[in-house]
């Protein structure tokens, strides 16, 4: 825990100071010379049911500029030419070419390291891209959410502060920065109330009551199902077959009346049956569904799994649904609390429909391996038990 504790410490020393330049005077900034051979990268909602479309630009002397693309089913690279007039960023497009969110839009530089976009109801913020930062803020998130679940897990008024009282007290703040896409704030407030009901579970009689066990199942099969949802609605072969291993994801959640709090001094909820490979197949289709849909937060929800599962397998067993919920409440809480940090640090993982495909297709493979290794057993038991009473 002191070795998390000191790790974590140096990372946010590393961002704190390497922070994006926030100049407030511009006058005289020669924005021309600033944006060659930098990267600037910005994410923005798409249309209800299309996911993020996530933009990478790099920008070279002559004018020309790499714009990359990546959004639902698609991953396109396009040359095209830039300028900087009057602190106004254009890029424009030759005829003919797919990437046309930059036509006829006058970007406004607003410090050294951001500009604005807006055309229409779309808007982002496009962020200068620092590599070693961006790096550091992987393994901050990483980092950073093993340390908090492990205080959530050990302490129980942090934990009470952290999803009873913050994400109330917090909502001006967080409406504040526009965040309108609305499956993030529905995944926000429904593992926050996962969230208040662990730890109901732990530190009160409610932890007896079947309903509370069979509500904690039932929160992981909703945010399931809120994905599986979103996949379907894309509609691409990748998303169908990550959606349909998200279903067999949900309907292979045996034992839940075994949920319980511990018997130990953290009393940290436990869910006996939930298998090694059952947690396995739900962090690939996880990953699958966030590469497919939001790929501009894929890195950094990679992370997100690995804080749950790290612990819950090698440190406390049986303890995962409590720390996915923890570290992915507490992930949404730092993504609304500061999205320019979050999104001025995005890593871009390769992505092309090869990939995409496979990924889905991995999915689905090992969820239906699920399926069949869980209903088989329970075929087979059912045809013991009618064997024997015959």
């Amino acid at each position: 825990m002191n070795r998390l504790v000191k790790a974590f410490q140096a990372m946010m020393l590393m961002l704190l100071l390497t922070p994006a330049a926030m100049a407030t005077d511009l006058e005289g900034v020669d924005f021309q010379d600033q944006l060659v051979g930098q990267i600037w990268q910005g994410t923005m909602d798409g249309d209800p049911g299309q996911g993020s479309l996530f933009f990478r630009m790099e920008f070279a002397a002559d004018n020309q500029v790499t714009v990359t693309k990546q959004y639902g089913g698609h991953n396109v690279v396009e040359q095209k030419r830039w300028q900087v007039q009057d602190q106004q960023l254009t890029i424009t497009s030759s005829s003919g070419q797919i990437i046309s969110d930059f036509d006829d839009v006058s970007m406004p530089m607003v410090a050294v390291d951001r500009f604005l976009y807006e055309k229409g109801n779309k808007k982002f913020t496009g962020h200068k891209w620092v590599q070693v930062r961006a790096y550091a803020h992987v393994l901050f998130v990483l980092i950073g959410l093993m340390v908090m679940n492990e205080i959530c897990r050990r302490y129980k008024w942090p934990t009470v502060v952290i999803f009873f009282v913050l994400p109330i007290v917090l909502i001006p703040l967080w409406a504040s920065y526009g965040v309108s896409y609305w499956f993030k704030w529905v995944k926000l407030y429904s593992v926050v109330g996962a969230c208040v009901l662990f730890t109901l579970i732990r530190y009160t009689k409610v932890g007896e009551m079947k309903w509370a066990k069979f509500c904690a199942a039932g929160f992981l099969a909703l945010n399931i199902s809120e994905a599986v949802l979103q996949d379907f609605s894309m509609g691409y072969t990748a998303n169908v077959l990550n959606a349909i291993g998200g279903i067999f994801s949900i309907i292979t959640l045996t034992g839940w009346a075994q949920i319980q709090a511990a018997k130990t001094k953290d009393k940290d909820m436990v869910w006996p049956a939930m298998t090694t490979f059952w947690i396995i197949a739900y962090d690939v289709w996880n990953f699958a569904f966030v590469y497919l849909n939001f790929p501009g937060s894929a890195t950094a929800q990679f992370m997100v799994l690995t804080a749950a599962t790290i612990p819950s397998l090698l440190i406390t067993k049986g303890t995962w649904l409590q720390a996915r919920a923890f570290t992915l409440a507490l992930s949404f809480m730092y993504y609304f609390t500061n999205p320019a940090m979050y999104e001025s640090n995005v890593v871009m993982l390769p992505r092309n429909d090869e990939l995409m495909l496979a990924i889905g297709f991995l999915s689905f493979l090992l969820n239906t391996i699920l399926f069949i290794q869980v209903y088989g057993a329970k075929w087979r038991n059912y045809r013991l038990q009618q064997e024997m009473a015959s």
